[in-house]
């Protein structure tokens, strides 16, 4: 596989994933990063601070702050205090944020349910595989770059 059908590969699964969630970020009046960031919260329990946001998803931190601001003003996520470190805050999904995470959450499961159709239990583990050795390639080739 050559570089640029991997990027292309990336972007349109990005594109796929955006379009399956425009109809619920219309329906419940948020942008595609409010979804993304109040998604990864609701997701990632154990990782859920502006940090793992920006470092995991990839969303600048700029862009991740009005997020949460956002979210927080709308109800829908609460910052709470880290019981281990005082300097870092839980970004929690709030209960008024439950419908709209039910739903993407069921979003995420078609999504993923469906590139999944038509492989084995063994195409799946390999895949796993690969995506963890694409990973740590991708994190080798960010401290070259560095």
């Amino acid at each position: 596989m050559h570089a640029i059908q991997m990027i292309a590969l990336g972007k349109k699964l990005s594109n796929a994933y955006a379009a399956l969630c425009e109809p619920i970020c219309r329906q419940y009046g948020l942008n595609q990063t409010c979804f993304d960031v109040l998604m990864f919260c609701a997701n990632n329990p154990v990782q859920n601070t502006a940090r793992d946001i920006c470092e995991v998803r990839g969303i600048k931190s700029g862009i991740a702050s009005v997020a949460v601001e956002t979210l927080t003003a709308g109800g829908l996520l609460e910052r709470q205090p880290d019981p281990q470190d005082r300097r870092c805050h839980r970004l929690v999904p709030t209960e008024k944020a439950a419908p709209l995470i039910a739903d993407g959450q069921q979003m995420q499961a078609y999504f993923a349910g469906t590139l999944r159709q038509g492989m084995t239990a063994d195409e799946l583990a390999a895949l796993g595989s690969l995506f963890g050795k694409l990973e740590a390639n991708l994190r080798a080739l960010g401290r070259e770059a560095q």
